[in-house]
């Protein structure tokens, strides 16, 4: 019997678990430990790119996580989208490393189950960086983050922040601030806003022009 072919989507997958990339993971942590502190974030949703990505997640209270488990996604529950969450019912998500393929349906079905003032965090590789060539030989394509941006503004979601996280290439990267957009990837910070109803109209006060009765 001849083997089985490995599908491309396996061997993305599987760059998720190399060092190179489980370094990246624990950088995210730390990033994400400071900025979720600070912030109330039950019920929360959480999605990675594999299972070694959803361990001791960092947020606390009750949440659902996810990871990508083609076609869909499996963990606390299995299921492709929409997500089986109801209409604003989280009030944090961690989006770790959307692809091209998934980019903009994965973002409008956030920006769904999103609260009203609840936050987001997204992350992904950056394909600008020299550190690209530990993961494109393995098929991975993602969006740059300019397009992100855009597809969030697109989503209804303001864009609060974009940090710069990871090495350039290899384990080493210079301390320099103006080459922070060349770092293995991206941490977007965004938020979802409505518009405030407009105030009630006050009413015109008619003055009397008639006698006055004294």
């Amino acid at each position: 019997m001849p083997a089985v072919s490995r599908s491309r989507q396996a061997s993305v997958a599987s760059w998720f678990d190399t060092e190179p990339a489980l370094s990246l993971r624990e950088l995210e942590r730390q990033r994400l430990a400071l900025v979720l502190a600070t912030r109330p974030v039950t019920p929360w949703l959480w999605i990675a790119p594999t299972p070694a990505w959803t361990q001791d997640p960092l947020l606390p209270g009750r949440g659902l996580t996810l990871h990508r488990q083609p076609p869909g996604y499996s963990g606390d529950a299995r299921c492709a989208l929409p997500l089986p969450l109801p209409s604003e019912s989280v009030n944090a998500i961690v989006l770790q490393h959307v692809t091209a393929r998934d980019a903009e349906a994965l973002i409008a079905e956030c920006e769904r189950v999103l609260m009203p003032g609840g936050r987001l965090w997204l992350s992904t590789l950056n394909p600008f960086s020299p550190f690209r060539r530990q993961w494109r030989r393995h098929g991975l394509v993602v969006r740059t983050p300019q397009r992100l941006r855009h597809s969030l503004e697109q989503a209804g979601l303001s864009c609060q922040e974009l940090t710069w996280l990871g090495p350039m290439w290899r384990d080493r990267s210079p301390d320099r601030s103006s080459l922070a957009p060349l770092r293995a990837a991206c941490l977007f910070t965004a938020e979802k806003r409505t518009l405030a109803l407009p105030g009630p109209t006050p009413l015109p006060v008619r003055r009397w022009h008639g006698t006055v009765a004294t």
